[in-house]
């Protein structure tokens, strides 16, 4: 008897079934009395054991407005969006972004700006409502 509860059972040429009556049912060992239920009245019966051999190298997902999206990993495990690695943003207090970024359009910083000068040191920089810009040095960073 087949278990049918940790792994998907060989085909057997000649001798498995697929039997499809009041509810599809599979015997792929070829023991009908045996055979697993499938689908019936009340939906899928289905175990994990079902899907132990699938293996996609990417999946495509459509939009409601029908844009596609290529889901995929790469060689290192890195979560791929139409091939481009996928950067999970955490909109956290204290976040470090590092590399060198291009901002195009109105870049708005709310709360203030500050500045590190190549010794290390910090300003703050201000600006007035006449836009003249000042700096301050920051002695407690």
């Amino acid at each position: 008897m087949v278990n049918w509860n940790n792994e998907r059972p060989v085909l057997e040429e000649k001798v498995s079934a697929l039997g499809i009556g009041k509810a599809i049912y599979a015997a792929p060992d070829g023991d009908k009395n045996n055979a697993r239920l499938l689908l019936a009245a009340d939906g899928f019966h289905f175990r994990q054991s079902d899907f132990s051999d699938f293996e996609f190298n990417n999946i495509i997902i459509t939009s409601s407005v029908g844009e596609k999206y290529n889901i995929s990993f790469g060689d290192d495990g890195q979560l791929l969006i139409n091939g481009a690695p996928f950067t999970v943003p955490t909109n956290q207090n204290d976040e470090v972004i590092a590399g060198n970024k291009e901002l195009i359009g109105q870049t708005r910083l709310s709360g203030g700006l500050q500045l590190v000068s190549p010794n290390g040191t910090f300003f703050n920089v201000d600006v007035n409502d006449d836009g003249s810009l000042s700096t301050e040095e920051v002695t407690n960073a």
